[in-house]
């Protein structure tokens, strides 16, 4: 699919009215696509596992931020590329601050900005709320020509989410280690694994055979050998379904503790309520 044009006032009510930037759960579109707009680092349509869509994200670091909203139980629903509209509340924001609104390049229409994330949470009493969240990378805050301006459109952003009491933070690569976000991308991708990996009995004896192997002084490949031979099962299954169990949280680990085959396993221990677990995990 094309990139689409923002020229004119009447694009803009023309992608409202396809649905674009609404819509909760796997019916929400994204105001911005990937084909969209350029994009820093490598821009990537992804399946979402809690939404069940694809994620239109626009960099490395809006992936790790979107593998690690899908790695928190407390995360409902994930809205990428979400418009600030109506446009109106957020200009007299910009007039009251003295700050020139953005226009569309080369237009005299006004820029439909995005917060990079809107995320529905679940609260401890079972309640739901929303918090925004902007990423960016930390040079990009840094001292120069391009700093006042951005600050700018932070502050309008900012101001947009006050205005409904919804929580909004700034995120950027400092937010969370280059280790942990490591982690987690290769544990996502034994999120979902094959129908033949999901037996409870299977899961059962894998977390069983994990707790006699132990970790001591021995690699992760070297674990997960010995596991998968007590198992019969080959060694790459071995792997996948270590993964999804530690994904699924069936299985605790030091998510600062780097995860590579041939590094010492991490400390793993069985969630307390692991075999409650075991069919979610399936």
């Amino acid at each position: 699919m094309r990139a689409r044009r923002f020229r004119t006032q009447q694009d803009i009510e023309r992608y409202v009215a396809q649905g674009y930037g609404q819509g909760v759960g796997a019916d929400y579109k994204p105001w911005l696509r990937v084909q969209d707009v350029p994009s820093r680092g490598r821009s990537r349509k992804v399946h979402g596992l809690k939404t069940g869509r694809v994620h239109h994200v626009l960099s490395d670091l809006e992936y790790r931020y979107l593998v690690a909203l899908e790695f928190s139980e407390r995360v409902v629903d994930i809205r990428e590329q979400f418009p600030l509209l109506p446009v109106a509340p957020i200009q007299d924001a910009a007039r009251l601050r003295s700050i020139r609104y953005p226009l569309y390049a080369g237009t005299t229409v006004p820029f439909v900005m995005t917060s990079d994330f809107v995320v529905t949470v679940k609260e401890g009493d079972g309640s739901v709320r929303e918090i925004a969240r902007t990423v960016k990378y930390a040079d990009e805050l840094t001292p120069g020509s391009r700093l006042s301006r951005t600050l700018e459109k932070l502050e309008l952003e900012r101001a947009f989410w006050a205005q409904r009491d919804v929580d909004w933070k700034l995120v950027t690569e400092t937010s969370m280690s280059a280790t942990k976000a490591s982690n987690l991308i290769w544990l996502r991708g034994g999120a979902e694994i094959a129908r033949e990996l999901r037996d409870n009995s299977l899961q059962t004896s894998f977390v069983e055979g994990i707790a006699e192997a132990g970790t001591h002084d021995r690699t992760l490949s070297s674990l997960l050998r010995t596991v998968s031979y007590r198992l019969r099962m080959p060694y790459p299954d071995a792997v996948r379904l270590f993964r999804h169990m530690v994904w699924h949280k069936v299985l605790l680990v030091d998510l600062e503790t780097p995860m590579k085959a041939t590094l010492r396993a991490p400390l793993i221990q069985v969630a307390a309520d692991g075999p409650g677990r075991y069919k979610q995990a399936a």
